[in-house]
């Protein structure tokens, strides 16, 4: 584990797993209880660093830029990528490489949306994990997972909505000023908190001699979308560990009110809240902040 000098309160590093490295930023204190963070699908770690920071010293954090996203260099190749089981073996990984320069403390794993599944399936069976909490997990049916793991499945995916926007979405722009131009125009942001977006765009770039494009490519993104083969309720159901889950009462939830009765059957805590979609950490830092530091 190596790191870059503190800047807007946080420290670069980088963990070398198989495949490659991965960045991350770190947060908090050193020496309180380590919380490992795993983001949504196409952002990266910068993009929750208000909700971070709200958190205090609270909590030694690491954010992962997961495989695909952000600073990280491990592969990211859409072909036959069926299920989000990778990111939560890369997690698992990660811990591992931390936990030798934590004294044996046990994590707190969380993530949001696609980041939550990873926590989920990297806390599994893992009794050195201290918590684990979720925000707006992908908790899809069974049925919706089963024809996700089918034949068909490749047919069906691009005509997904989610997939097929990512996978059209512009990936190259001139300068970083550009990008910012466009995205501040765009309904998608405009619910964000004031500084967000530029958080986000901070390593959600990445420089190239002619311009920049988005750190993570249109085709993973959009592979990610269709990845889901998943089986988060296994994961839930194999927890060692408390589990929190926060969702928003609002269409885009990722937490339908059929999976809450589940997630509350398989014993875990769900808060609902009102005014805020399934991007709470980029519309609320605080509320999403005041979740992962809960002691419940």
């Amino acid at each position: 584990m190596n790191g870059d000098a503190a800047d807007k309160g946080q420290r670069r590093l980088r963990v070398a797993i198989e495949g490659g490295e991965v960045a991350l930023l770190r947060f908090g204190r050193e020496g309180a209880p380590p919380l490992l963070f795993a983001h949504a699908n196409g952002f990266c770690a910068s993009a929750y660093r208000r909700m971070f920071l709200n958190l205090g010293d609270r909590f030694d954090i690491f954010a992962v830029d997961q495989r695909g996203h952000g600073r990280t260099t491990l592969p990211a190749e859409p072909q036959g990528h069926r299920s989000m089981a990778v990111f939560g073996d890369d997690l698992r990984r990660i811990k591992a490489a931390l936990a030798s320069h934590l004294s044996g403390r046990a994590f707190i794993l969380a993530g949001h949306s696609l980041g939550g599944v990873a926590a989920a399936k990297a806390a599994a069976g893992d009794q050195t994990v201290a918590a684990i909490r979720l925000i707006e997990p992908v908790a899809m049916p069974d049925a919706w997972n089963a024809v996700a793991a089918t034949p068909l499945w490749p047919l069906i995916a691009p005509h997904v909505p989610l997939v097929r926007a990512a996978a059209r979405r512009r990936s190259r722009w001139p300068d970083r000023q550009a990008v910012l131009a466009s995205y501040v125009r765009k309904p998608f942001f405009a619910g964000w908190e004031t500084g967000v977006l530029a958080d986000y765009l901070e390593d959600g770039l990445a420089d190239e001699a002619d311009g920049v494009r988005l750190a993570c490519a249109p085709a993973w993104e959009a592979a990610n979308f269709a990845a889901q083969a998943n089986d988060l309720w296994g994961a839930v159901r194999n927890a060692r560990a408390p589990v929190s889950v926060l969702a928003a009462r609002h269409p885009s939830s990722t937490v339908p009110r059929a999976a809450e009765a589940r997630f509350r059957r398989l014993g875990a805590r769900v808060d609902r809240v009102s005014g805020a979609t399934h991007l709470i950490p980029f519309e609320n830092p605080t509320l999403a902040a005041q979740f992962l530091g809960t002691t419940t």
